[in-house]
């Protein structure tokens, strides 16, 4: 029992010893291997700031990089919208004969509501009428024949304006009557005109109602009797005008024959006073076309515009040849070719490109003259030495 206790006072202390020694290895297992300290921060806190920092320089590459991206964007869209503004504002000075279809065309509208409102205001009329058979009384009410006889009239008539459409078979050719061309015949169609029959039952009012909705034939209709020669052609026949009727010549053995009262031969008169010279029978006013031609080259000379008046000759006699419609790209196309490369002698791109150019020029005149128009396109081709 002395040797147990002995061994354990000398002994004891060594397992204590031993728990200690390990405690310090765990410790330094655990906290103090593999760190090696820089500064205040140790390698890993180092490492992690810089991967932190080499991620946000990244970040803000990427940044930039976009706001580059959204700045030529948004540069594009700049231009874009000034390219756009600009066609906005070409297309709201637009081509002046574009603004005059769409004052025509109001006054068409306006024209054809004047005209149903009038058949509204003769519709009650008819129903009136109706209600008089309601109170029949004695067999004496046998004049309902004569009522469908006024029926069938209004019936029968053809409708004169506001057609949908050449629906009853083909369309007459409104060219064959003298007056009307090409163009007077598109806006006759454009109104429900396609028949000779409708224009042969014209009245007066239908005369000035069609006069007021294509203003470009103020007393055309009546001068060029135009309803005459449709009751012609309705008929199958030729155009008959009123005028086309031959007065009857002098009796023999009159004072209009060919003796006097004497017996002697008598004379032709000779032309009168007032009539006007032999050089104005063409019928052309010169006068006219260098004014006009003035208003947009005051320096023009007075030869070089009566050369281009010969030059287009009986074509100016013709309202609707005697003037230029910019908005008709096959007009412009014939003038490119018969004047600007058959009579000029230029090339057709260049021509297409000056006659363009005239009409930017002339943009102000509803009605283009054909004499100014030849001119200014001579005169951008230095070509005004041909009429010289």
């Amino acid at each position: 029992m002395s040797n147990v206790l002995s061994y354990i006072t000398c002994f004891g202390w060594l397992p204590l010893f031993l728990m200690g020694l390990l405690g310090l290895l765990l410790g330094w297992l655990l906290f103090g291997r593999g760190k090696s300290h820089a500064g205040d921060l140790t390698v890993e806190g180092e490492g992690a700031l810089r991967a932190e920092a080499d991620g946000l320089r990244a970040r803000i590459q990427d940044l930039e990089g976009r706001l580059s991206t959204s700045d030529g964007e948004v540069s594009s869209l700049k231009s874009q919208l000034a390219a756009g503004g600009a066609v906005a504002t070409a297309a709201a000075a637009g081509d002046d004969d574009e603004s005059y279809a769409l004052e025509w065309r109001n006054r068409y509208l306006a024209a054809r509501v004047k005209y149903l409102e009038g058949k509204l205001a003769e519709a009650p009329k008819p129903t009136a009428k109706k209600r008089a058979p309601a109170k029949k009384k004695a067999p004496a009410k046998k004049k309902a024949p004569a009522k469908k006889k006024t029926t069938a009239k209004k019936a029968s008539a053809p409708k004169v304006l506001y057609t949908d459409g050449p629906t009853d078979g083909a369309p007459d050719d409104l060219k064959l009557i003298k007056g009307i061309g090409p163009k007077f015949e598109k806006d006759l169609n454009g109104k429900g005109i396609y028949y000779f029959r409708q224009i042969a039952n014209w009245k007066k009012k239908d005369v000035d109602l069609v006069e007021t909705i294509i203003d470009s034939i103020p007393g055309r209709i009546q001068r060029d009797e135009w309803v005459p020669q449709a009751k012609g052609l309705a008929k199958g026949g030729k155009p008959k005008a009123a005028s086309s009727k031959k007065k009857p010549g002098p009796k023999p053995g009159t004072k209009r024959g060919s003796t006097n009262k004497d017996g002697t031969p008598r004379k032709k008169p000779g032309p009168k006073a007032t009539a006007k010279p032999a050089a104005k029978k063409s019928g052309l006013d010169y006068d006219k076309y260098y004014a006009n031609v003035k208003k947009f080259d005051g320096k023009a000379k007075r030869d070089t515009v009566d050369n281009i008046v010969k030059y287009l000759g009986a074509s100016l006699k013709n309202r609707d040849s005697s003037l230029v419609a910019c908005s008709d790209a096959t007009e412009l196309d014939t003038v490119t070719r018969n004047f600007c490369v058959k009579k000029l002698g230029i090339a057709k791109d260049k021509g297409n490109a000056i006659v363009k150019e005239v009409c930017q020029d002339m943009k102000s005149e509803r009605f283009k003259n054909r004499v100014t128009f030849y001119y200014l396109c001579a005169k951008k081709a230095r070509k005004l030495g041909v009429f010289a």
